[in-house]
């Protein structure tokens, strides 16, 4: 059941209104636990909607970086699937400027 909602989250994630009410009502803690504790499907799937959440929105990058998004990143790429691998690189690439300075505070 969780696989299929974070599916139906990433697919969401890819239109602008679906970006808004994710990170507004309160997804992106959601995303952020199945990325460090769901199954491998759900991990790629988190991981695929919190990469167009950060690409996409400044503010939403920052909120997913506050919810502690790192260390689980970091985890899903040493030992996640090649797309989840993938999805994590590209969330890196977009999303640079915000983990320096995030690391950085």
């Amino acid at each position: 059941m969780v696989d299929k909602a974070v599916d139906v989250l990433a697919n969401l994630a890819t239109i602008p209104e679906g970006r808004n009410v994710i990170g507004q009502q309160g997804g992106i803690p959601v995303l952020v636990e199945v990325v460090e504790l769901g199954s491998t499907r759900g991990k790629e799937n988190a991981a695929a909607a919190l990469l167009q959440l950060c690409t996409n929105s400044n503010r939403f990058c920052n909120m997913v970086l506050q919810e502690g998004v790192v260390p689980p990143l970091v985890a899903l790429s040493q030992s996640g699937t090649p797309r989840a691998v993938e999805k994590v690189k590209l969330f890196w690439f977009f999303s640079f400027e915000f983990c320096l300075a995030y690391m950085l505070k």
